[in-house]
C-alpha cells in the first residue's frame, strides 16, 4: 500500500515534466487530479474537475468534496510553495485512503 502511494510520489514528477503537445500541468493541477480522482473514488464516483471559486473537486455524479483550507484564494488556485505543499499533502493521504479502502 505504502509502496502505491510512494510510487506515485516518484511518478507524478515525471508526468508533469513530460511534453504534452499543447497544455502543460502544473504540479498543483496534478496533484488536484490525483487527488480529486481518489477523493471522488472514496465517494463511489470518478473526478470531473475542480471549481476554485466554490474551492471544492467536481465529481462525476455532481458531489463537490471541498479542497484543503488555504489552496483557493479569491476564487482562484495560485500554486504557491505552501498551495503547492497542501495539495501534496492531500493527495497522499487521499491516495492512502481509496488504496486501504479497496
Amino acid at each position: 500500500m505504502k509502496l502505491v502511494v510512494f510510487a506515485v510520489v516518484l511518478i507524478l514528477p515525471a508526468v508533469l515534466s513530460a511534453e504534452s503537445g499543447t497544455q502543460h500541468i502544473s504540479t498543483c493541477e496534478g496533484y488536484l487530479i490525483q487527488g480529486g480522482d481518489a477523493e471522488c473514488g472514496l465517494l463511489g464516483t470518478s473526478y470531473s474537475t475542480y471549481d476554485p471559486k466554490d474551492c471544492t473537486v467536481v465529481c462525476e455524479d455532481g458531489q463537490r468534496p471541498k479542497l484543503p483550507k488555504g489552496v483557493c484564494l479569491n476564487g482562484e488556485v495560485t500554486c504557491t510553495p505552501d498551495v503547492e505543499q497542501r495539495l501534496e499533502g492531500w493527495n497522499l493521504q487521499n491516495q492512502e485512503d481509496y488504496i486501504t479502502s479497496h
